[in-house]
Parts: C-alpha cells; structure tokens; sequence
C-alpha cells in the first residue's frame, strides 16, 4: 500500500473538525516548500528593526513595580 493510499484510508474515517485541521496543516505545509528560508535570501531582520517602534532611554531601568524585590 502506498504512501498516499495509506493517507486516503486514515482521512476518510476522521471526524469534519479533524479533516479541517488536516487541511490547515496541509496548506501551511505546501506554503513552506513554497517560500524561501530567510537564510538562503541573506535579508533576516535585526533586532528591534520593527519600523515605528522605539524604545523609551531608560528602558534597562529596574521597574518600581518590582522595588520590594531587589537588595
């Protein structure tokens, strides 16, 4: 028995909610042989490269919140 066959059978004897999980994992499988890896492109993004986003000077400062915490 085949590979695909043995696919057929087991999917054809799962309940509706199970098939469309199935079918989920199916489409994200077919889109990531699809798309490139980030690595074989060279772009990854740097951390904190998120346009628009900036972080506040004193962002390392210990929280007052977690005052009673500390030594």
């Amino acid at each position: 028995m085949s590979i695909q066959q043995l696919i057929i059978s087991e999917v054809s004897q799962q309940p509706e909610p199970l098939l469309r999980e199935v079918w989920h994992y199916l489409s994200f499988l077919k889109s990531k042989a699809n798309d490139k890896p980030a690595a074989a492109t060279g772009m990854r993004p740097g951390y904190g490269s998120v346009p628009g986003i900036e972080l506040a000077d004193d962002f390392d400062a210990p929280l007052e919140a977690f005052a009673e915490y500390r030594p």
